[in-house]
């Protein structure tokens, strides 16, 4: 690569013909905006496609680790030749954070460009300790004949890393116009879902069956998924793409919608986007118009970058929603929109170069026209397409598939809330083996506390003891909403995977600990907290101020009072606390 343009800062390198600009500006002490202008020549027509690489240094002290929206469990710092993090419309966002061991910001930087793909790498350089970012612009053809502005927002500011994070989200919206979609408050409530229960097995019957049951337990809604559109069980999408209900299932949708609806519950229904089977009637019309074909899953990716391709799923989701009165659709594998070396080049059938253009017009137009059928429509997505772009297109966000994990729903659903704004944030479908303990399945149940947690376990054979457990805590995530949802969590060590979260409102708090051992710190109370206990049964050491007076209750997985107590001018107590149990202290005045 060339270089084209070096300053005290930056250095900007590509192998396409380009002008560019960068200008700095620190609107705050501690935060700086480069912006990147670059003017894109006329490119020969063999050199339409290339790269804009900018390259910069920060010094690399105080840090712990690092964080990026799909880091899953590598929050570890990286050296400047490891591999890059990639974003797009389709996928993440484009920020990376470094933090200290107090959970401090060190260094965030994020970037403008949301729709594109681009790539982040920040390591450290070996020969002088610094750490080397670099951020790639992949030009394609049709991209190549754009003028590109590129604006890089750094804060160094001594916030935590939440706020700062929160501050990004924010930016994006500000600078971006980014709309997100409104979010009605039934997103936020608890959802019964049949993946893991019934996966592909279900039937209008048994979904009614069920349905029935999740009502009497206060569920607000259910998402029928896979198996609505096929006879066939073999867990692929060979028959995705024409979405008409079997009929050996489903006799007659609109009728059977109605009855769910008529047990107080919202409809909620699967949809595979980009896959088009070989075993559909629409595999003929459109068998040319693919991103790619996987011969394994018997199905290919629909090209968004045809108008008619468009205009056909646009429609499939209409006529649903329309039809057969949904409330809501789960929009699935957003993410396997983008471009591979078998991808098609574009052609005069096209109306778009770029698939994630293409994708983004899609998204607008279906979000656009079933609003205007449904105002309060629910649309669910899935990490990893979670980023500020999507936010306009969906008001649910999921966390990726992850049955009987724990630890992938904490940490899942903990790294959507730090970007996610208003918009719902849901715990992938809980499910347990019929033998589990509920006070081990509660554990999985606190893993999303902060969260809207969505169940997936047969309703009809679970024992009374789980039905009892499942209520008290569920009763509990919906009187404390406004704190658990609505207010800023504070996740504590991101590099250990959120062992201690809180949040508070008001003069209420709510403390979770994931790990053991860990001493409970109650000197900042107010009024009232509660310490929900998200590990095995332990003595917990918790901190008081000594001139405090509190009242504590300890209360089992099913809410059973076990102990009432007060203690005074201490300034440690020790208390037993059962597996997936809480002490709420109340200090008195």
């Amino acid at each position: 690569m060339k270089k084209i343009t070096e300053n005290n800062y930056m250095t900007v390198y590509s192998n396409l013909k380009i002008n560019t600009c960068v200008q700095e500006e620190n609107k705050l002490q501690d935060v700086k905006i480069t912006y990147v202008d670059i003017e894109m020549k006329q490119q020969a027509e063999d050199n339409k496609e290339g790269t804009i690489r900018l390259e910069f240094v920060f010094p690399a002290t105080d840090i712990s680790g690092r964080w990026f929206p799909i880091c899953k469990f590598d929050r570890s710092v990286k050296a400047d030749y490891d591999s890059a993090v990639e974003s797009m419309t389709a996928s993440s966002a484009p920020v990376v954070c470094f933090y200290n061991s107090d959970g401090m910001n060190r260094h965030t930087i994020a970037l403008s460009e949301v729709r594109q793909k681009v790539f982040m790498k920040c390591g450290i350089h070996e020969e002088d300790g610094n750490m080397l970012c670099v951020i790639e612009i992949p030009v394609t053809q049709g991209f190549s004949e754009k003028d590109l502005k590129i604006t890089i927002w750094e804060s160094i500011e001594r916030k935590k890393y939440w706020e700062v994070l929160d501050k990004v989200r924010y930016w994006w919206e500000e600078t971006l116009n980014i709309m997100p979609a409104e979010v009605p408050e039934l997103a936020k409530k608890p959802m019964y879902s049949f993946w893991y229960s019934q996966h592909q097995n279900i039937t209008a019957e048994s979904v009614e069956e069920e349905s029935l049951r999740a009502a009497e337990m206060g569920f607000s809604a259910i998402i029928v998924d896979d198996g609505w559109q096929t006879e066939d069980n073999n867990r692929g999408y060979a028959y995705c793409g024409d979405w008409e209900p079997s009929q050996q299932k489903f006799p007659d949708f609109a009728q059977h919608v109605a009855r769910v609806q008529a047990m107080g519950l919202k409809y909620l229904l699967w949809f595979s986007v980009p896959y088009i089977g070989k075993n559909t009637k629409a595999w003929e019309r459109f068998h040319d118009k693919l991103l790619r074909y996987n011969e394994s899953q018997q199905a290919g990716i629909f090209d968004l970058r045809y108008p008619e391709v468009r205009e056909y799923l646009k429609a499939i989701y209409v006529k649903a929603v329309k039809d057969w009165n949904l409330d809501g659709l789960k929009l699935d594998f957003i993410d396997e929109f983008y471009f591979q070396e078998e991808s098609p080049s574009y052609n005069e059938q096209m109306d778009c170069h770029d698939i994630q253009d293409a994708l983004n017009i899609f998204l607008t137009d279906v979000m656009d026209t079933l609003k205007k059928i449904r105002p309060d429509i629910l649309i669910e997505f899935r990490q990893r397409y979670i980023g500020p772009q999507i936010r306009r297109y969906g008001n649910i966000f999921r966390v990726s598939d992850c049955p009987g994990s724990a630890v992938s729903n904490r940490t899942g659903t903990i790294d959507l809330r730090l970007l996610s704004g208003s918009t719902a944030v849901h715990s992938d479908m809980l499910m347990w083996h019929p033998d589990e303990k509920p006070e081990d399945a509660g554990l999985q149940l606190l893993s999303c506390l902060f969260a809207t947690v969505q169940i997936s376990v047969c309703l009809d054979q679970i024992t009374d003891d789980m039905k009892r457990m499942l209520l008290f805590w569920l009763g509990f995530m919906d009187e404390k909403r406004e704190i658990l949802l609505h207010s800023q969590i504070q996740p504590e060590e991101p590099e250990n995977l959120y062992p201690e979260v809180c949040a508070e409102c008001g003069n209420e708090k709510i403390l979770v600990h994931y790990s053991k051992g860990r001493l409970a710190d109650l000197r900042d109370i107010n009024k009232k907290i509660y310490y929900i206990h998200a590990v095995k049964e332990e003595e917990v050491c918790f901190r008081c101020n000594s001139s405090d007076t509190l009242k504590y209750e300890v209360r089992d997985c099913y809410g059973n009072l076990m102990e009432s107590n007060e203690v005074s001018a201490n300034q440690f107590v020790i208390i037993s606390v059962p597996t997936s149990g809480m002490v709420e202290f109340t200090r008195k005045l």
